[in-house]
């Protein structure tokens, strides 16, 4: 109906409700409280990892450690190879952490969730999850 008016070059009753510069002061609570969680999830880049040694991972888990400045993903198979990767969701940039009932990374902001070994299983991210250098890694 709006779309004919508009496209006809009527007034239409439809018109104020659709459209994309419309303010509605009850969303911005919710807009703010949720941008707030989003912010606070960033914290994790100042937290300690989960463990402080990937000996204490055991097979089929993973755990967040910490190596200097940098957040590994760190899981362990089942024939007890580890597997390292970046901790850092590749969407927006924050921590991912081990969802131990889905065997996979989960990012707290935005939802993506990567497989233990750092692909993609759904988005908003679109890339996986990086290796981590040697350098780091030692």
């Amino acid at each position: 109906m709006l779309l004919r008016d508009l496209v006809l070059g009527r007034e239409s009753p439809w018109a104020e409700l659709y459209d994309p510069a419309r303010k509605n002061l009850r969303a911005v609570l919710p807009f703010a409280r949720e941008n707030l969680n989003v912010a606070a999830e960033y914290s994790d880049w100042l937290r300690p990892g989960e463990v402080d040694d990937e000996s204490k991972i055991e097979p089929g888990m993973g755990a967040v450690i910490r190596k200097g400045l940098s957040k590994i993903a760190v899981y362990r198979d089942s024939s007890n190879q580890l597997h390292q990767l970046s901790a850092v969701c590749t969407h927006l940039g924050c921590i991912v952490s081990w969802n131990a009932l889905e065997q996979s990374w989960d990012c707290p902001c935005h939802g993506s969730r990567f497989s233990p070994d750092g692909k993609v299983l759904n988005g908003p991210a679109i890339r996986s999850l990086e290796p981590v250098p040697s350098a780091v890694r030692k």
